[in-house]
C-alpha cells in the first residue's frame, strides 16, 4: 500500500537471502532503478541470515521504499522463501533472483518493456554463468530457443517440446502460480526444478526475448550444484526428483496433452542424467556400481519413456556394458567435469 492504495506493479522480484552479505549489495542494487519505481517491486525474504544480510536489505528499503520490501522469517530453505515471496508478491509477474547472482541493468529494463506489454503466462529470456573470483561469463545455451521469432507470443504447444526453461530464465504470470503451483518443498536443495516443472502443464502462451538478462554466479564452494555440494545434499535430490516423477506419473494419467509430457519428460530425463552425475562423483566402489544399477532398473520400469530420453555418453556407456564400463564411464564423466570448470580459471 502507498498512500491508501494498492500500487499496481509489473513485476515482483523475490530474492531470497541468507548469509549473502558479500554478494547481497551488488544484487539489489541491480534492480535500484527510479525509472520504474511505480511498476517494480523487489520483496528480499530473509530467511534467518545471522550476518549483516538483513541490515544490508534494510539499507534498501530506506533508501528506495518505492522499490524494495523485506520480510524477515525463520531459516525454512529455499522452497519456504519462494513461498513466502508468492503468498506476499504485488506484482502481475513473478521472478526469482538468487541473492548471490544479479541482473543486468538495460536486459532487465527489457524485460520490464516487454511484461509491460504482453499478456503472455511465461516470458524467457536467456542468462550467463558468471564464475565466481574471476568473473568470467560464459552462456550455458547461447540459442536456447530454436527458430523462434523473439518477441512474438507462441502457444506452448508451438516450441514447449523443445525447449529447455531453467529458473534463471523464468518469469511467470503471479496469479498462475498462485492457483496451480503447489507448495514448494522446504528445508531442501533443488527446489527451483519444482518451480519450473510444476506450473509447465498450464502454460497456454509463451514470449521469448533475446536478452541475456541473469548473470548466475558457479563455483561458489556453497552451491548444491558442484559436484560436493550434490555429494552433500544427496538426499534433498532424490526427494525432488521423486516428488517430480510422481507428479509426472500424475499428469500422465490426467491425459493432458502429449506436448506438456513431452516436455516434463525431457527435464526429468536431465535429472536421471544429473543422479548419475551424484554417483560418478564420487570413487568408484562395489557399492556405488550397485545403487546406479539399482537406481537405473526403477527407471527403466517405472518410467520407460523418461529411461530412452537420457542421451548422455557415460550413462550410454553404463547401459549397453550392463555396467562393466563403470570405470570408463567414470573417466568420461571426470574429463567432462574438468572441460567445464576450465574456464573458469
Amino acid at each position: 500500500f502507498l498512500n491508501g492504495a494498492i500500487m499496481e506493479k509489473i513485476l515482483t522480484v523475490v530474492v531470497p537471502t541468507y548469509n549473502v552479505e558479500k554478494y547481497l549489495e551488488e544484487c539489489l542494487s541491480s534492480f535500484a532503478l527510479p525509472k520504474w519505481k511505480e511498476k517494480l517491486d523487489v520483496l528480499i525474504v530473509d530467511d534467518g541470515s545471522t550476518d549483516h544480510s538483513s541490515e544490508i536489505a534494510e539499507k534498501f528499503v530506506k533508501d528506495m521504499p518505492e522499490i524494495f520490501r523485506v520480510i524477515h522469517k525463520e531459516n525454512g530453505g529455499h522452497g519456504s522463501t519462494i513461498n513466502c515471496g508468492l503468498r506476499e508478491a504485488m506484482g502481475k509477474y513473478f521472478k526469482v533472483v538468487d541473492s548471490d547472482d544479479y541482473v543486468k541493468r538495460m536486459p532487465f529494463e527489457n524485460l520490464m518493456k516487454c511484461l509491460s506489454a504482453t499478456e503472455s503466462d511465461l516470458v524467457v529470456t536467456n542468462y550467463y554463468w558468471l564464475a565466481d573470483g574471476t568473473h568470467r561469463v560464459k552462456a550455458e545455451r547461447k540459442h536456447p530457443f530454436q527458430d523462434v521469432e523473439y518477441g512474438r507470443e507462441y502457444r506452448f504447444s508451438e516450441i514447449g517440446s523443445d525447449a529447455y526453461f531453467k529458473m534463471h530464465a523464468v518469469t511467470f504470470k503471479t496469479e498462475l502460480l498462485r492457483k496451480y503451483m503447489p507448495k514448494l518443498d522446504e528445508h531442501c536443495y533443488y527446489v527451483d526444478m519444482e518451480f519450473v516443472l510444476f506450473p509447465i502443464p498450464y502454460i497456454e502462451t509463451v514470449t521469448c526475448l533475446n536478452e541475456y538478462v541473469y548473470r548466475y554466479r558457479i563455483g561458489l564452494p556453497t552451491q548444491s550444484m558442484n559436484l560436493k555440494g550434490m555429494q552433500r545434499h544427496e538426499e534433498n535430490f532424490d526427494r525432488v526428483l521423486t516428488r517430480l516423477l510422481h507428479y509426472y506419473t500424475e499428469q500422465r494419467d490426467h491425459d493432458i496433452p502429449q506436448y506438456y509430457l513431452n516436455y516434463i519428460e525431457n527435464i526429468l530425463a536431465r535429472m536421471v542424467t544429473s543422479r548419475f552425475k551424484i554417483f560418478l562423483s564420487y570413487p568408484i566402489s562395489r557399492e556405488q556400481r550397485k545403487k546406479m544399477m539399482q537406481f537405473d532398473r526403477m527407471v527403466k520400469k517405472e518410467y520407460p519413456i523418461i529411461y530412452g530420453k537420457v542421451t548422455n555418453r557415460a550413462v550410454r556407456m553404463l547401459r549397453t556394458s550392463s555396467f562393466y564400463l563403470y570405470p570408463a564411464a567414470k573417466t568420461v564423466f571426470d574429463i567432462s567435469e574438468r572441460w567445464k570448470s576450465r574456464w573458469m580459471h
